[in-house]
């Protein structure tokens, strides 16, 4: 999809629709702010669900709950991901503790307003991505995830 601009205007593509990237902006803008309008009731951030709803995952899934760690399974850089734990932290959702296994390293934990917190705003959350992904037809939704896991997969380098 090499496309040459299409006037003196630069731009590649005759309309943003042709353009993937605008596409993906669009899509993501608007499942955003369907996300971001139910985390108002639980007055966290689209990052920190993300934090917490990973501190969730890791914890059952017996992996290390590291800052390290969860910045790397979130994508979050670590400063924000630092300020939204200090945020966390205030709101009494998670504590940070000295690492048993690593002395240099710092564990979060959910508190237990946290996890219960988390576990209804993940339900909720689940919620919307049904409603909003079902306006695909079943087959297109599977295309759609087996696509978007390639583009995942084929850029990991790039974090």
């Amino acid at each position: 999809m090499s496309e040459q601009p299409n006037d003196s205007s630069g731009f590649k593509y005759k309309t943003a629709d042709q353009s993937p990237g605008f596409v993906l902006w669009r899509l993501t803008t608007l499942w955003q702010k369907e996300v971001h309008d139910c985390l108002k009731a639980f007055s966290i951030t689209q990052t920190q669900f993300a934090l917490l709803a990973s501190l969730k995952w890791l914890t059952q899934n017996h992996q290390p709950s590291t800052q390290q760690h969860l910045s790397t399974h979130t994508k979050i850089d670590k400063m924000t991901l630092s300020k939204a734990i200090r945020q966390l932290e205030s709101a009494g959702w998670v504590r940070r503790i000295a690492s048993e296994q690593d002395s240099r390293a710092v564990e979060v934990r959910l508190t237990p307003k946290g996890a219960e917190n988390i576990q209804n705003a993940i339900m909720a959350v689940e919620n919307i991505d049904e409603q909003f992904f079902s306006r695909l037809p079943t087959e297109e939704l599977k295309q759609f995830m087996a696509s978007s896991l390639h583009l995942i997969n084929a850029n990991k380098d790039k974090d």
